[in-house]
């Protein structure tokens, strides 16, 4: 049943796509991918962490019954391959604005369907939306950034500090002011109004100061 192979190619308690156990099995028919799957789940070669995500339990029986943990499913389901961000609170942390860290999970990604807004997940521990733009390996950082400016007021600092803090990271990463308005106008509608203003405000600084 492919076991050894199975064992070669992950590691145990990480969560594992159907379509990456397709790829290392080599199978092309659904119908038989799906046979497969579920005879290693039968013969607990495999466990079902939920609808298309499995994982390979532990060898060891201390470890036998844990799972593997929310920040890998969360990773493998909607941020790899340049998928998605982790936004809000997390955000700020990452970029030093705030010494808190966070283990509610805030997500914009590209695998959920474009009508996706704020879907709880997990317990509520996890909340996922579509991106007000499709991600990219290009735009990634630029959403991050936007999202760094939307959220900049759960800052420990203060505003004045905040928007310094906000030109440096212009500056380090090296945006260019044209793409960062233009990206911006992607948050639609009034209610990012002041958003999109302060966008302008940040880069309009960060141009002068140059």
């Amino acid at each position: 049943m492919g076991v050894d192979v199975l064992r070669n190619a992950f590691e145990e308690r990480k969560p594992i796509t159907k379509a990456e156990i397709q790829k290392v099995l080599n199978i092309d028919n659904k119908h038989t991918l799906n046979q497969m799957t579920s005879n290693l789940v039968t013969f607990g070669i495999l466990r079902r962490y939920e609808n298309g995500i499995y994982y390979i339990p532990s060898s060891s029986e201390k470890f036998s019954k844990l799972k593997p943990s929310l920040k890998d499913v969360v990773y493998k389901k909607y941020l790899q391959h340049n998928q998605g961000i982790r936004t809000g609170s997390y955000l700020l942390y990452k970029y030093k604005f705030t010494s808190q860290v966070s283990s509610f999970y805030e997500i914009l990604s590209n695998k959920v369907s474009s009508h996706t807004r704020s879907k709880q997940l997990y317990d509520g521990k996890v909340i996922v939306s579509y991106p007000p733009f499709e991600i990219h390996k290009n735009n990634i950082e630029i959403l991050e950034f936007l999202e760094l400016v939307k959220h900049r007021g759960r800052s420990d600092y203060s505003i004045e500090k905040s928007m310094k803090k906000l030109r440096d990271v212009i500056k380090e990463a090296k945006f260019k002011k044209e793409e960062l308005i233009r990206y911006s106008e992607y948050y639609k509608g009034r209610r990012h109004a002041g958003f999109r203003k302060t966008v302008r405000e940040v880069v309009a600084d960060e141009a002068t100061s140059q």
